[in-house]
């Protein structure tokens, strides 16, 4: 089990929300249930990047941090669905506007992010999926 080795920062607005969306897949996991996708292995199969563990573990700690909640059904196999509590609704728009952002200093972005000595190479990830539904959902 992990144990943190330094103090917590909590005295801070910027520190407490950075808290919240700690992890690879954290801000992905959360705009993905924003959109409708609610079981793990939806989750799964946006993220192929992603271990099944890795999604369980941030899945587990955004629950913990109150963001989502997951409703579990009675039925074999058990059916579980997870969705954004009101307080995680309320992420949304810091995410939305950090993936506009993104989209608008792309190019910038991505020459500085591919002379990083650390980055081999890049890949394409499910924005396409989440534009796809953004559209669909505005014509729907």
């Amino acid at each position: 089990m992990y144990e943190r080795k330094t103090p917590l920062t909590i005295d801070c607005g910027l520190h407490l929300t950075k808290e919240v969306l700690n992890g690879k897949w954290k801000p992905a996991i959360l705009r993905a249930i924003s959109m409708d996708v609610k079981r793990p292995s939806e989750i799964l199969r946006l993220f192929p990047g992603a271990t099944r563990r890795v999604l369980n573990v941030q899945l587990k700690e955004l629950e913990g941090h109150g963001m989502i909640e997951k409703k579990t059904y009675p039925q074999l196999p058990p059916k579980v669905e997870y969705s954004l509590t009101e307080i995680g609704c309320s992420l949304m728009p810091i995410i939305d506007a950090m993936n506009q952002w993104g989209d608008a200093n792309r190019s910038f972005l991505e020459s500085v992010i591919k002379q990083a000595p650390k980055i081999s190479e890049t890949s394409k990830s499910t924005c396409q999926i989440y534009r796809h539904m953004m559209v669909t959902r505005k014509i729907g």
